[in-house]
Parts: C-alpha cells; structure tokens; sequence
C-alpha cells in the first residue's frame, strides 16, 4: 500500500470511529469473494478496485460481492456508508451502489456469526461456560468419541444418498466435533483452533512439494512415495519412536479401511504382486484353506487371510471394499423390503412360507 492510500485508509478509520489496533480488514469490494475474512471483526470495504488476477478458486460458493455479504450477514445488517454517514442494510443495496462508495460494516457477535468458524469457535466457548449448557459442560474427549464416528459415518450417507444440502449439513456436524475438542484442548491450556488450522495448513503444504514447491512429480505413484517418505522425515524431525512401516497406521480404524491402508503402503514399499493375476491365485488358495481348517480357531484365522485377500483384489481392483460391502448391505435390505411389499399385496405371512417359497419371493424382488 502506497504511503498516499496508508493515509487515506487511516482516513476512512479515523471516520468511521474505528481504533486498527482493535483489529479491521480491508477489502476492495471488487475482491470480496477471491479473498477470505472474518465477519467477527469490522469490515471496510474500499470502492471498485482491481478482481483478483488471477482469481481465486474455491472461496466461495457465490460469485458476485453483495451475493457474498448476503451469505455471511443477514440481510438486515447494517453497513455505513463513509463519507455521508448513510447507514443501510444490506437488503436495500445494490451491486453497482456497492461499488461506487467505500463501506464499513460492523462485527457480529458469535450467536449472529453464524458463517465463519470464528463464531462457531465462539458458541462451542459460551455452551462449556459455567453458565452454558450442562450437557456439553460434561463432555471430554473421551465422551465425545463415539459422536466423532457417528457424524463421520452420516456424512458418508449424504455423500452417498443426501442433497448438497444434507451433506452441507453433515459436514457441519463433523466441524462442530472438530471444534469443541479444540475448545476442551483450550480450556486444558494445550492447543486452540488456529492450532488445528495452523498444522493442518502446514501439514498439507509440506506434503506437496510439487504444488507448492519445485518438485516434479510423474503420476499418483510418485506422489504417494513422496508423501510416505515425506512422513518419514515428519517423524524423524519430530523425535518419534519409529515403529515400523506400519505403526502410524490408526488402531481404531474399521478393519476393512486399516487393510486397505496396511497394503496400500506395503505396495508403496514394494510388497506387491506384478499383476492381479496373483492376486486372484491368493484370494482362491485362502478360500481353499479356509474350506479345509478343522478348529474354529483355524477358521477364524482362515477366515481373516480371505477377507485381507479380498481386500488387496479391490485394491487392485481400484475399488472401496467399505463402499463394496455397505452398497451390498444397502441392497440386501431393499430387496428384502421388496419382499416384505409382495407378501402384503398377496396376503401372505412370510413366517409361514418355506424355504423354497421365499427364495422364489426373493428372486421377484431382484428382479422388480
């Protein structure tokens, strides 16, 4: 910023009553949805200015300056208009008038800042207050385990099955378990959100080079070797105990995801078959010991070699064999629904039909 621009900022502050040392963000209107800020501090918005060159992707779902002031105030907010002293509200702006003015817009509070993380980070902050909520003034990390899995789970349902809005919604769900154990986190004087944010950011970075920095890559292969040697140095840095190839591999991992990750990275380090010609040879010789274990400690030992086969066929495969399995569950049920649906049109207790009756049910229903 030009020392001229400095003072006519300075200017624009001293105008509209507002200290810089208590925090503001400057925007030119033009830039407001290229850039990111935070509703919970002060907004002075500069007239026109230059678009972002080249733009920024992925900001925001919405492309036009007021349509993104609508979607992180509510209408009615008010905004003042520098120089006049007009005050208005969004609801009765329109773009060009945007433009043409420079603008201050006010802070919201947390219960208001419903579209930023900072407000959220505020709210989860007042319910573990001594005076906020008694449920959520008990959870820990420990408690709130469970509700971590059940929210992941449920976004996987609406990526699956949902609207963009459910999943808008789902994901909102996992965010608020990611907050409020930042907030236990807080309070224990341990880490806070812009922590999370912070390593996470810097995680992401680090691990692509060849985004971010000036390595060349040739493939996914080579970025999935970067990124396990990238770990490795992550640990090595960090003074952790190596524990193996394996060991950063999540024990609480559902099995069929954590044998997907442990022969992911096997293959990684060159454990694997030249061609799923060998992989088809495995997964039959382990039905074939299976068929043959004697003890039901053989079986379950056998058993485990077939599904870890399996595992590594889907792999090769290019195939989720979670998503295999929970689509086949999905599809057992409806069939089944479709059966409980022809028995009632034809009056029929399924309780009372054999065996031979209900696969003949049943196989109407595949092929409804």
């Amino acid at each position: 910023m030009t020392p001229d621009a400095s003072r006519g900022v300075d200017k624009l502050l001293a105008a509209a009553g507002i200290d810089a040392a208590d925090g503001v963000q400057l925007v030119a209107a033009s830039r407001l949805s290229s850039v990111p800020f935070d509703p919970s501090l002060p907004l002075l918005i500069l007239r026109g200015g230059p678009p972002a060159t080249p733009p920024l992707p992925g900001r925001h779902a919405r492309s036009g300056p007021l349509d993104v002031l609508g979607s992180l105030y509510p209408l009615t907010h008010g905004l003042t208009r520098l120089g006049d002293g007009a005050a208005l509200t969004l609801d009765s702006l329109d773009e060009a008038t945007l433009l043409a003015a420079d603008w201050l817009i006010g802070p919201l509070d947390a219960v208001d800042n419903l579209a930023s993380p900072h407000g959220m980070a505020a709210i989860s902050a007042r319910l573990r207050a001594p005076d906020g909520c008694p449920w959520d003034r008990k959870q820990t990390h420990r408690t709130l385990r469970p509700y971590l899995l059940e929210e992941a789970y449920e976004t996987i349902d609406a990526i699956e099955n949902g609207s963009p809005a459910d999943l808008a919604e789902e994901l909102g769900d996992v965010l608020l378990q990611v907050i409020l154990h930042a907030q236990f986190a807080a309070e224990a004087g341990e880490f806070d959100l812009t922590d999370v944010y912070r390593s996470i950011g810097a995680k992401i970075v680090r691990r692509h080079p060849h985004v971010f920095g000036e390595v060349a890559v040739d493939g996914v292969a080579a970025v999935a070797s970067n990124w396990e040697a990238i770990k490795a140095g992550e640990r090595a840095t960090g003074g952790k105990e190596h524990d193996g190839a394996f060991g950063s591999v999540a024990r609480a991992l559902p099995a069929l995801a954590g044998s997907r990750e442990i022969q992911e990275r096997a293959s990684t380090l060159g454990w694997d078959w030249d061609a799923i010609a060998g992989v088809w040879e495995k997964v039959h010789e382990e039905i074939t010991e299976l068929r043959g274990a004697g003890t039901d400690d053989e079986r379950l030992h056998e058993l485990g070699d077939v599904l870890f086969a399996l595992v590594n066929l889907a792999r090769w495969m290019k195939l989720d064999p979670e998503e295999a399995l929970r689509t086949a569950n999905h599809r057992w049920v409806a069939r089944y629904r479709n059966v409980e649906r022809l028995a009632a049109e034809r009056g029929v207790d399924l309780d009372a039909l054999t065996l031979a009756e209900k696969d003949l049910l049943w196989d109407e229903a595949k092929r409804s």
